[in-house]
């Protein structure tokens, strides 16, 4: 099972592929918009956690773009953001788990893989 990391920044990168570790999940990492779109559009991914402030293109346009391919279905899609909660689901699908963004495993783990 593979996890699509989108961050440009390096540290909270690696903070999310120790998570995915933990899930025995194997990483690709994009560090920006076009790169995670590029990778999609070659890849099946278990999961995808996506930054929203992206360099090239935006963390929005590659849910744009999952959107387009997949439609509202983005169980599997975590998006990272600093923006406020609401604000970001008026913009996005109601399936998309939004968390802010954060270097801490647990806190990645647990918004990866939520409790039954």
């Amino acid at each position: 099972m593979k996890l699509l990391i989108v961050e440009d920044n390096p540290l909270i990168a690696a903070a999310i592929e120790k998570a995915g570790e933990c899930l025995n999940l194997q990483a690709d990492l994009a560090t920006d918009g076009w790169d995670a779109i590029e990778k999609l559009q070659n890849e099946q991914y278990s999961a995808i956690v996506i930054d929203t402030d992206l360099p090239r293109h935006s963390g929005y346009g590659v849910v744009t773009y999952l959107v387009e391919e997949v439609g509202d279905h983005l169980d599997n899609v975590l998006l990272m953001t600093t923006s406020d909660h609401a604000t970001v689901r008026q913009h996005t699908c109601g399936s998309l788990h939004v968390i802010e963004k954060t270097e801490k495993v647990e806190d990645i783990v647990a918004a990866l893989h939520p409790q039954e």
